[in-house]
């Protein structure tokens, strides 16, 4: 991490100058020039982008006692360096540096735009210091203002910072309104940053609601829309808070890679607290994976920084070091832990760290044998979890209440707070999932039924194995030994050497020993205990309908499910080795989940099943290799393979079949697809954005910038004036021109469109004037000429700026005296047309090169009408998106395909360097490979799309100061980081398009030479343009 500068000054300093003059600032200061202006905010926004605060709050002390600015400007400057403040953490001065503006007079003196920024910024700081209400009451008369002075571009900013407050007043529902709104500001505006900052706020919320899955969802989608764009702060952030809900899902090794990475992007920043989060986060995680060691150092290192800066996150560091002290069994001093938690939490107003504390003061009441007061706090807990509206500490909380009411006889209430917790549908949290049904076991064992709890234990079991959780799966292999006993002396012992060596790994002396005078019991009674006879087994129909139950029940993810079923299968039949097989993204079989193979043996033998399925021989291959295969072909749901081995061993212990448990399996796997298939919505058409049919159809137009041409159109439909139409290539220029025919009073005749770039020099005259049968070599028959083509309709003439500089004095006499002469012919002839003109490049320049008339440039633009650039103009997309998807799932017969969210927040953020064309070009590509019915997701984009939307940086590398976290400039960068399945056309397809575009680069967009440099004809390298949509910026 970057060591912060020594501050070189006070905000007091600052603030103490009067703020309501002409100029604000020291008397005899020289007065800030827009240079110097220009220069200080933008040196500061690159810190800020770098996560140099340190740097930028310098920057900001110097400069601004040095010079006399104008208020809006230094009231600007307070602005910035009260959100530098607040980025390190610094909350009190954050606010001292905007609290003057909570003055009316001083406030007045600023511009409408000025007063809308800073007093959000006002009401952030007011909101970090814990004023809630205050913070609420500006943020909503801001926003009002914003909205009634037009200030759209700052709505976004407003809403989130709204729903950042009602986050931490627990009012999650209305937190997320204000976040969605933030969103679609940020997203109508291309804004990749505010829709990431969006994203995180979202995912933040539910993860407070307990629900993680949909949260890494949205950390995820943060993640893409940065990108490969330089943002190691906030992609620190994302990864950091992804790690949190990586733990609720006790997910430990997904969420420490989080971790790591984003330590490496924070080590680029200077921010203290989100390397505190970062370290805390990596030591709960380490826990969790039995790494106690290592996860009291990253913790303790937390604390440290915590402690020396007093942030509140030190609440929430010393929860996670109790829940070490917890496992290791040191109750008192985890008590004194947590009440220190609960003191600061209480001090900084934040019952999310105070509830985390109370449900861990109940473990420890529990673990003491304080069964009385375990409950009395766990019901504390779940009631004020409850009233915030958090489902994650409720349902832990919960996991104690039961418990506790067990120990206390009373199974009965035990049994309808587990209910409670399942109405809460924890089905991601394998903690709270897999104790449950430890405590169920319990309850079991107290009604003195021990096949029911062996059942549950195994079930719990299998629940901790799949959440990598080596503490829990040793408690469970414990109780498992226990109950099983010298009945089953093999499988006992199995049980207990496992949780014997966990033990050992996690240093827990006391729980080591207790398993080593389990296994000497067992031992005393199998040698008591006649051998039970080989090939006697249970013939019980309650087993089998426990099998049943552990396979239905196990629908939280694929994974558990599968890992369910091999444990049943390892437990309750006589195969000896098993494994999952399940297609890849590549659409080959590969080992999923496995028991009795090494990895080089199941990649083997799935790789034979893979060859064996595409022969349709999977007879011959189950005999030669002696297994069982079993296909599991749900309705909905992937299909997966089964593999049994020996063949013979393909049965219950009992002698009964199989084929009951996989049917089951099959049902839970069409479960689980379901769910999933409802987390991805198809995107809806937003409100505000029509796609207009009184011009022509799919001329789209809610930005201002279209609804000005609009309006222009419209003013000029019955005039003939002559019409020059600018706008980059692909902004559809054609057409607007279109447009303007379709309006006026020609409507009825032709509409012509011809390209100046494609008219040969040597020809040109010929095919616009015409020419007369015999008037040159190979003028064999008459030909009108394009204009005489157009006689009473519109000429479109795309291109201008490249008609040969010869023929330019002949379309001048065309427009001058509305008449041709066609080559051969002796006298002129009258034409009656309307010329549109269409350019991508600046005629002016061209005029003041030599290479384009001036007479005729002033004759061509009489009415100007700029389209702009499909960047300034994303609320459009979406219906474009939905327009051309129409069009082009009717040209190839296809129906029922629909955009995900995310892959319209691709479109919506990338650059379209050839505007609208490419975005058409990109849906029609889409379109013809999909299927019917298809959903689009992210990962339908063309390569070079779905690149611009994910960190490129491999995890790992390291960097050298701060920079961009990768560059497109490599032609070799698209082999770098094609993702695993990417097809050869793809790869293909990304390599021309780099090599085409850099040659271009090269070469300023001389067609000539770059065609030459790639060995193509200039019209073959035009298809290849046309074919990617590659275009030449204005």
């Amino acid at each position: 991490m970057k060591k912060a500068k020594t501050e070189t000054g006070s905000t007091p300093e600052l603030t103490a100058v009067s703020l309501t003059g002409e100029m604000v600032g020291r008397k005899n200061a020289p007065i800030a020039g827009k240079k110097v202006i220009d220069g200080l905010f933008s040196s500061i926004g690159k810190h800020l982008r770098d996560g140099r605060s340190s740097e930028a709050e310098a920057l900001i002390r110097s400069t601004a006692p040095a010079y006399r600015f104008t208020p809006d400007v230094y009231a600007n400057l307070l602005r910035l360096l009260a959100f530098t403040l607040e980025t390190v953490g610094k909350y009190k001065e954050s606010l001292e540096a905007v609290r003057p503006y909570d003055e009316h007079q001083n406030l007045a003196n600023l511009s409408s735009e000025s007063q809308v920024r800073v007093v959000t910024q006002l009401a952030i700081s007011f909101s970090n210091r814990g004023e809630y209400p205050k913070a609420v009451t500006l943020l909503k008369e801001v926003l009002e203002k914003a909205k009634t002075d037009s200030h759209t571009h700052l709505l976004g900013t407003i809403d989130i910072a709204l729903s950042r407050v009602y986050r931490k007043l627990n009012e999650f529902p209305i937190s997320r309104d204000f976040a969605e709104k933030a969103l679609d500001h940020f997203r109508s505006m291309g804004n990749w940053l505010g829709m990431a900052e969006s994203y995180r706020e979202i995912a933040n919320i539910y993860n407070q609601e307990g629900n993680s899955e949909k949260a890494i969802e949205n950390f995820q989608l943060g993640i893409k829309i940065t990108g490969s764009n330089s943002a190691p702060f906030m992609l620190g952030k994302l990864y950091t808070d992804m790690s949190g809900a990586y733990w609720f899902l006790r997910k430990p090794k997904d969420g420490i890679e989080c971790l790591e990475k984003s330590i490496e992007f924070f080590d680029q920043t200077e921010h203290a607290l989100n390397m505190l989060m970062a370290y805390n986060n990596l030591g709960i995680n380490l826990t969790l994976l039995g790494q106690w060691q290592r996860a009291e150092e990253m913790i303790r290192r937390a604390l440290d920084l915590g402690l020396r800066e007093n942030y509140s996150h030190v609440a929430g560091i010393y929860d996670s070091l109790a829940e070490l002290y917890i496992l290791r069994g040191d109750l008192d001093e985890a008590e004194r832990l947590l009440q220190k938690g609960i003191e600061i939490a209480e001090k900084k107003n934040n019952r999310w760290y105070k509830l985390q504390a109370l449900r861990n003061i109940a473990r420890c009441h529990l673990l003491k044998g304080d069964t009385a007061a375990a409950i009395t706090t766990a019901e504390m807990t779940i009631e004020q979890a409850h009233d915030g509206g958090d489902r994650h500490y409720a349902n832990m909380a919960g996991i104690v209440l039961a418990e506790a009411l067990m120990l206390e006889g009373d199974t009965e209430e035990s049994e309808n707070a587990l209910r409670e917790i399942e109405a809460n549908e924890p089905r991601s949290d394998y903690f709270v999932l897999g104790n449950i049904q430890r405590i169920r076991g319990c309850i079991a064992l107290a009604n003195d039924d021990r096949e029911v709890a062996i059942h549950y234990f195994s079930r719990a079991l299998t629940t901790f194995e799949a959440g990598l959780d080596p503490f829990h799966q040793a408690k469970m292999h414990m109780l498992l030994a226990e109950n099983l006993g010298s009945d089953n002396f093999v499988r006992a012992k199995r049980h207990l050497a496992a949780a014997s060596e966990a033990y050992k790994q996690l240093g827990l002396e006391k729980e080591l020993r207790s398993a080593a005078e389990l296994g000497d019991k067992l031992d005393a009674a199998s040698r008591s205990q006649p051998a039970r006879p080989k090939g006697e087994r249970r013939k019980n129909a309650l087993i089998s309908q426990l099998l049943t139950v552990r396979l239905a029940e196990a629908t939280a993810s694929r994974e558990l499910l599968f890992r369910e079923l091999v444990a049943v299968l390892q437990q309750e039949s006589n195969a000896e080795k098993i494994a999952v097989a399940e297609f890849s993204d590549a659409k080959t079989l590969a080992p999923f989940i496995t028991h009795g193979y090494s990895n080089n043996e199941s990649f083997e033998l799935v790789g034979k099943l893979d060859a064996a399925v595409r022969r349709n021989d999977l007879k011959n291959f189950a005999q030669s290799k002696d297994v069982e295969v079993i296909e599991l072909r749900p309705a909905v749901g992937r299909p997966a393979y089964v593999l049994l081995s020996p063949r013979s061993g393909a049965a219950l212990t009992d002698g009964s079949s199989l084929k009951p448990l996989f049917s089951v399996t099959e049902l839970a796997i069409d479960v689980i697809a379901l769910r999933e298939r409802d987390s991805l919505q198809p995107n809806d058409q937003p409100s505000g954005i029509h796609a207009s049919n009184d011009l022509m159809p799919g001329f789209i137009h809610s930005s201002p910038g279209m609804t000005t041409l609009v309006e222009e159109i419209y003013r000029i439909r019955n005039s003939d004036v002559t019409v020059l139409v600018t706008g980059e290539s692909g902004t559809g220029k054609e057409l607007v021109s279109k447009a303007i025919h379709a309006l006026s009073n020609r409507k009825d005749q032709d509409f012509v469109p011809f390209n100046c770039t494609t008219l040969p020099k040597d020809l040109a005259e010929g095919m616009l004037f015409g020419y007369k049968k015999g008037a040159f070599t190979g003028a064999m028959n008459d030909s009108p000429g394009v204009i005489r083509s157009a006689d009473h309709g519109t000429l479109f003439l795309d291109e201008i700026g490249d008609l040969p500089l010869d023929v330019q004095p002949k379309l001048l006499r065309f427009l001058q005296e509305g008449e041709v002469q066609p080559l051969g012919e002796k006298k002129p002839i009258k034409v009656d047309v309307r010329i549109i003109a269409a350019t991508n490049m600046p005629l002016e320049k061209k005029v003041a090169d030599g290479t384009f008339r001036e007479d005729l440039y002033f004759r061509l633009n009489v009415i100007r009408l700029r389209i702009p650039p499909l960047r300034d103009r994303r609320a459009e997309i979406p219906s474009i998106v939905n327009y051309h998807l129409t069009k082009y799932s009717e040209r190839f017969n296809k129906s029922g395909i629909t955009f995900t969210p995310q892959a319209i927040d691709m479109l919506m953020v990338s650059d379209w360097e050839g505007n609208v064309r490419e975005l058409c070009n990109e849906v029609q590509r889409i379109v013809a490979r999909a299927e019917s019915n298809e959903t689009i997701t992210p990962e339908h984009l063309s390569p070079n799309l779905k690149r611009s939307a994910r960190p490129l940086l491999p995890f790992g590398a390291k960097l050298q100061g701060p920079r961009p976290i990768a560059s497109y400039n490599s032609t070799i960068a698209p082999f770098a980081n094609l993702e695993p399945g990417t097809t050869l056309e793809d790869a293909v397809s990304d390599l021309e398009m780099s090599l085409i575009r850099d040659a271009l680069a090269r070469n300023k967009w001389n067609i000539s030479r770059v065609a030459a440099e790639l060995g193509l004809t200039r019209r073959g390298l035009y298809l290849k343009l046309a074919r990617y949509g590659i275009e030449k910026a204005a």
